[in-house]
């Protein structure tokens, strides 16, 4: 389901990404939420109990691949003596997961268990 620049400005209050952006990072966020929950997501997500709560889990997953992407790893940078650390903690992904599991954790649509 494609959620619109507007829910991202309006309901979900965000501001970092700007609305030519959108598409594409809302885009990649969708993919990976889809990954993350076992391609159980609906095509059309109207209705859905969880329907909000997967478009702002999308919206906050936008704003991590939109700063990722800026960052480029980096965790600081001096040019005066050129020194550049980069974070290799946790990967996006990691990121991206523990943010989906925070809105859509207690539905079920991540679990890793198989239905009958």
């Amino acid at each position: 389901m494609e959620i619109g620049y507007g829910f991202y400005t309006e309901t979900y209050g965000g501001s970092n990404i700007t609305e030519s952006a959108w598409t594409r990072l809302s885009q990649k966020a969708s993919q990976r939420l889809e990954h993350f929950t076992f391609g159980r997501l609906l095509e059309d997500w109207a209705g859905a109990p969880w329907e909000s709560r997967a478009k702002c889990a999308i919206c906050e997953m936008a704003e991590t691949i939109l700063a990722e992407e800026n960052r480029a790893g980096k965790t600081s940078e001096n040019t005066d003596g050129y020194s550049v650390s980069f974070d290799t903690s946790q990967s996006v992904d990691s990121l991206l997961y523990k943010i989906a599991y925070v809105y859509l954790g207690s539905t079920g649509l991540m679990d890793f268990g198989v239905d009958e």
